[in-house]
């Protein structure tokens, strides 16, 4: 069953005791026609999101041993103390029959986990992979990003605290990243907004990213980090 406002209407008309209600233009096909459209909004800002969290929990549930598992299994790892070990991991399949899958951790920091929260992740997955899986399991590696630039700023603002700020904003941006299921590209105009959004600024005259005007891709075992923010204002 289709959930479009079309299909909706389509229905709802046929529901119409009166074939006169039915012709375009009626009271009733106009109040119709505003129902349709609002119940076709509701499906595809909640049923539609819920439908894919299910299907997506189908494949974790019922498929052993895929990548969707690894990534859940690294997730559920506690220490000691019951704190949660990993935020991330993406994994990724090697599709040669040799049962290889890799698995890159991501910290809670968004960054990379310590040797013994890595190992930790090692021997819970141990117990839990298929038989004849290895599973190749590491801490993601960070891409330092050097971002320089130049902005004009509004009167009476300081240039290193609008830098801290933003050098806030850049961390929580990287932070944002690394948590997706899916490692995205370092966009380059992400970078330009944030620096354009900081109180005080009054416009974006310039900036690179590791001296490009470049979005940065990332492959799956991979996140970025701030190794050095160089912004000058006047």
């Amino acid at each position: 069953m289709q959930f479009t406002a079309e299909n909706i209407l389509e229905r709802m008309k046929t529901e119409l005791k009166n074939t006169d209600s039915r012709i375009e233009g009626n009271f009733s096909m106009d109040n119709l026609q505003a129902v349709a459209e609002e119940l076709a909004r509701f499906n595809a800002m909640l049923i539609v999101p819920l439908q894919d969290e299910i299907e997506n929990k189908k494949d974790e549930l019922y498929t052993s041993g895929n990548e969707r598992h690894y990534e859940q299994w690294a997730k559920e790892v506690i220490d000691g103390d019951g704190n949660k070990v990993i935020a991330n991991a993406r994994a990724h399949g090697v599709r040669d029959g040799s049962g290889i899958v890799y698995l890159a951790l991501i910290s809670v920091a968004a960054g990379a986990p310590t040797d013994e929260e890595v190992e930790l992740v090692k021997q819970y997955i141990e117990i839990r992979r298929p038989v004849g899986a290895k599973p190749i399991i590491t801490a993601a590696e960070g891409v330092d990003i050097t971002i320089r630039g130049a902005v004009s700023l509004k009167e009476s603002y300081d240039i290193n605290i609008v830098k801290s700020i933003a050098a806030v904003k850049i961390r929580e941006y990287f932070a944002e990243n690394a948590f997706q299921k899916s490692q995205a590209a370092l966009n380059y105009y992400r970078i330009g907004i944030i620096l354009g959004n900081i109180e005080g600024v009054r416009d974006v005259l310039d900036y690179t990213i590791n001296d490009a005007r470049d979005s940065i891709p990332a492959d799956y075992d991979e996140y970025f980090t701030l190794e050095e923010l160089v912004l000058d204002g006047g």
